[in-house]
């Protein structure tokens, strides 16, 4: 039973839970206060004692080999800790608080007991410094303020612990928070600490990580640079490792931009370690001169668009001449008495030459007119779209690369409403699912693949469908599609922009965009694009 009085117990015990400090290994800071508590009572046993709810623990021991912690109802700090000041038992066999306590009636058959109050910042008594005797004796004033001065450098200890243990949990705050890949290491250049950042980029989970040189993490032929850095790092106090290589779990070089500092606690040093991804910056660099590109293509497009309307035009207008008097003098060479047979033969053949050379040349026409219309820089107004027109026009661009790969299916519906949108970057969005589309099917086995493209009116929408037969996105692949930079093709080619890009356009213009896919059998990219005028806020993307 506990004596009365503690009226604040749990309270108390909350206080030393914050400590984490019960059943920890022994500490030599704490051992030296106990042999010097000893020394200076001139007492064979002495302890640093800590009440918990039903036991009493000690945290350093001299002079009880062997023994960890005692129950609490046979303990005499639980009666020390009820009390501002040292108590002290000059004879437990003859107080009656103690006259039958199994520590006195046997071993360790204590006689003289002193203990001085540890108390927490908040006023809490968590247990004792005390000095034990199997001789009676008394504690003179000199001793008594001695084993006052070394309680409080016990409570100095505890509170530098918490301290420490705050400053932990902040930084593994920081470690989880942080959009950086963060590493601390022991002295010795091992990993003790990694956050989710470092743990994605290096594709292993932080138990998988935990005392591995960090040198190791490099490619073979960087190591020895970076451990060298590391040992500087130990003298100079910070340094910072630009392009620093490591592997990712394909064994591919990344690199991070890395401001490494030395962290001193007590007498441990750490090395902390914050490291910039610079594969996104790398990317946007490409992806910046990639854009460049296709700006400098699309001028040199519309340039060329114009050189060769031009002449096309005279093409046009000549074959049309030309088709028309092949026309006129097989008419009258017809009506004239002894007409050649083989000469109807020839005119047959001339008449199906001049009606492909027109068919080709209005193919190349149509070309350069939508060249010079995908090339032109858009002015982002929304505007009344006929869908269905637009849908032709990207089809017709991506006649070339369709016809080797999948039967197009058109579904359109009649008397389809108009929709307010860009009608550029409208077109810019159809052409990149139309391709996605293409790029999903096996080329080469147009009768074997479908794409369908189908219209409707849904609400207060315009739906739109890109269907294609090919090999499906895989359900974990399938909530990241959207996001920039995601790609599942081989590497070079494809930035992971197109997908995003064309989601973002899609908001802007008031709409939404869905996909829905099976592994094996095909993918649907929906959209839906507002009619009348466009909405205030942009909707969101859904992916099923």
């Amino acid at each position: 039973m506990l004596p009365p009085g503690l009226l604040y117990e749990e309270k108390r015990l909350q206080a030393l839970r914050r400590y984490d400090i019960l059943d920890t290994l022994p500490e030599s800071e704490y051992d030296d206060i106990v042999q010097l508590a000893a020394q200076l009572c001139g007492v064979p046993i002495a302890l640093v004692s800590l009440v918990d709810r039903e036991r009493q623990w000690f945290k350093a021991n001299v002079g009880l080999p062997g023994v960890r912690e005692t129950e609490r109802c046979v303990s005499f700090c639980t009666f020390a800790i009820e009390r501002e000041h040292v108590l002290v038992v000059e004879d437990a066999s003859q107080d009656p608080r103690f006259a039958a306590n199994p520590l006195v009636a046997g071993a360790p058959y204590i006689r003289f007991y002193a203990g001085a109050p540890i108390q927490s910042e908040d006023g809490f008594t968590l247990g004792t410094l005390c000095v034990i005797d199997r001789q009676p004796r008394v504690l003179d004033e000199q001793q008594r303020s001695n084993l006052l001065a070394l309680k409080r450098q016990v409570e100095l200890l505890l509170k530098l612990r918490l301290q420490v243990k705050q400053t932990e949990a902040r930084n593994r705050q920081l470690l989880e928070s942080s959009g950086d890949a963060v590493f601390l290491l022991d002295e010795a250049g091992r990993i003790i600490e990694v956050n989710p950042v470092a743990e994605r980029l290096l594709g292993r989970a932080a138990p998988a990580l935990f005392h591995t040189s960090f040198e190791a993490l490099a490619p073979e032929h960087e190591r020895e640079p970076l451990r060298q850095s590391l040992q500087s790092l130990l003298s100079r106090g910070t340094l910072r490792l630009e392009n620093l290589g490591l592997c990712s779990p394909r064994g591919e070089r990344f690199a991070l931009d890395v401001v490494a500092s030395l962290q001193e606690v007590g007498s441990s040093r750490r090395l902390l370690l914050v490291g910039h991804d610079l594969t996104e910056k790398r990317r946007l660099e490409q992806q910046g001169i990639q854009n460049e590109r296709l700006a400098s293509v699309g001028a040199l497009a519309a340039g060329i668009a114009h050189e060769i309307n031009n002449p096309m035009a005279y093409v046009l207008s000549n074959l049309g001449y030309l088709q028309g008097w092949s026309q006129d003098l097989e008419r009258q060479l017809k009506g004239t008495p002894g007409f050649p047979a083989h000469l109807a033969d020839l005119f047959t053949e001339a008449k199906e030459v001049i009606a492909e050379s027109l068919e080709g040349c209005n193919r190349i026409r149509d070309i350069v007119r939508d060249m010079s219309f995908f090339s032109r820089a858009p002015d982002n107004a929304l505007t009344p779209v006929n869908v269905n027109g637009s849908l032709d026009f990207v089809l017709r661009m991506a006649h070339s690369e369709l016809k080797r790969t999948a039967t197009l299916v058109k579904e359109y519906a009649s008397e389809l409403p108009t929709v307010f949108a860009c009608e550029s970057r409208l077109s810019q969005v159809f052409l990149n699912l139309v391709i996605n589309a293409i790029q999903a099917m096996q080329p080469g086995a147009p009768q074997r693949h479908t794409l369908r493209v189908r219209t409707a009116r849904e609400g207060g929408f315009v739906r739109v469908d890109v269907s294609d037969s090919g090999h499906g996105i895989a359900p974990e692949v399938l909530p990241r599609i959207f996001d920039p930079f995601f790609t599942t093709k081989p590497a070079g080619s494809g930035t992971g922009l197109g997908l995003s890009i064309s989601h973002s356009l899609v908001q802007k213009m008031g709409g939404q965009l869905r996909v829905r896919s099976e592994q094996g059998v095909g993918t649907t990219f929906t959209l839906l694009l507002p009619l009348g005028e466009p909405a205030a806020e942009p909707r969101g993307v859904l992916a099923s």
